[in-house]
C-alpha cells in the first residue's frame, strides 16, 4: 500500500478547516464545534512539525535495530574552533567514532576543522546552512537552498557528500521529506539527547543520556552552542569522557551513524570483541 504524501494530507486538512471556518462565519454551521475541530486539527499538524521523532512527516531515524554492540554518537551545531578539536582528541583517546552534523556557515568559516574531522575517520553530515529556528516555516525552495549549499560545501571540504540530514532543533514540515529523497539523504533524529545546549549541569545531562546506552541507540550532543558549567567550561568536556568510559564498560562501541545504519545485522570488522560482550540493559547514571 503506497504511503500517503504528508504534503497532500496537510494541504487537504488545512483546506477542509478553511471550508469549515467559512461555514461557521456564514452561520451555516454551528460555530463552537467548528472552532473546536479546527483548533484540534491545526494543533495536531503543528505538533507533528515540532516533534523531531514524529513519523507522520516521513521516515526518521531514531534508533537502529542491530545485533552489534554499537551506538551512534552524533554532535550538532559545529564546527567550533575551541570545542571541536577537544572532542576529536577525546574520541581518538577512546578509539571512538562519531557523526558531526555541521552548520554550513560555520563550516565555511572553519574549513580546516572540517578536514580534520574527515581525516580522523568521522562522518560529516548536513545540519542546514544557517541553522534557522524558523526552518520548519520555510517553503520547499528555501529548504532546498539550505540543504544544497551545505551539501556541496561539506562534500568539497571532506571529500564525501553527507548521507544524513538533521533539521535545526529537529523542527520540520511536510516539504522536507521529498527534498531529502530527491537527494538520497536520510533524515536523522535521535533516541536520547542530553540538552547540553541549555543545561549547565553535567550531571543532569548525563542522567538524560543514561537510559539510552543500549545497542542501536543514536545519542545527541553538541560541539557547537554548548552550555557552560558554573566554572565556565563547556559541559561536553565533562560529559563526553565519562560517557565514552561508560560505553566501554558496557561493552558498547561508539561509531558514526552511517556505520550503524550499514547492514545493521552484520558484524562490523573491528567490533567482534565488543559484540561478544553483552551490553548491560539496565539504565544507570555514569559518573
Amino acid at each position: 500500500m503506497p504511503r500517503l504524501d504528508a504534503r497532500h494530507v496537510f494541504v487537504g486538512i488545512s483546506a477542509l478547516d478553511g471550508l469549515l471556518a467559512a461555514g461557521a462565519a456564514a452561520h451555516t454551521l454551528a460555530a463552537a464545534p467548528v472552532v473546536g475541530a479546527v483548533v484540534a486539527t491545526q494543533a495536531a499538524l503543528t505538533a507533528s512539525c515540532l516533534c523531531p521523532r514524529c513519523p507522520w512527516l516521513g521516515s526518521v531515524i531514531t534508533r537502529v535495530t542491530t545485533t552489534r554492540s554499537e551506538v551512534a554518537l552524533t554532535f550538532d551545531d559545529g564546527p567550533d574552533e575551541t570545542l571541536t578539536p577537544r572532542v576529536l582528541a577525546l574520541l581518538a583517546a577512546h578509539d571512538a567514532k562519531a557523526s558531526f552534523f555541521c552548520i554550513g556557515t560555520r563550516a565555511r568559516a572553519a574549513p580546516t576543522l572540517i578536514r580534520a574531522v574527515a581525516r580522523a575517520g568521522h562522518s560529516i553530515e548536513n545540519h542546514s546552512w544557517h541553522h534557522s529556528l524558523r526552518f520548519a516555516l520555510f517553503g520547499s525552495r528555501r529548504m532546498a537552498r539550505e540543504i544544497d549549499d551545505t551539501q556541496h560545501l561539506l562534500a568539497d571540504l571532506s571529500g564525501r557528500p553527507p548521507s544524513c540530514f538533521r533539521a535545526p532543533a529537529g523542527f520540520r514540515n511536510p516539504w522536507l521529506a521529498p527534498l531529502l529523497a530527491e537527494r538520497s539523504l536520510r533524515y536523522a533524529a535521535w533516541s536520547r539527547r542530553g540538552f547540553d545546549t541549555v543545561d549547565p549541569s553535567p550531571a543532569r545531562v548525563a542522567r538524560r543520556l543514561a537510559p539510552g546506552l543500549v545497542p542501536g541507540a543514536v545519542l545527541l550532543l553538541h560541539d557547537g552552542h554548548n552550555a557552560r558549567d558554573p566554572m565556565g567550561r563547556p559541559v561536553l568536556e565533562t560529559v563526553l569522557p565519562r560517557l565514552l568510559k561508560e560505553l566501554q564498560g558496557r561493552g558498547l562501541r561508539a561509531v558514526d551513524l552511517p556505520t550503524l545504519l550499514a547492514d545493521p545485522d552484520a558484524p562490523h570488522p573491528s567490533s567482534h570483541e565488543a559484540a561478544a560482550r553483552p551490553a548491560t540493559p539496565t539504565p544507570r547514571v555514569f559518573r
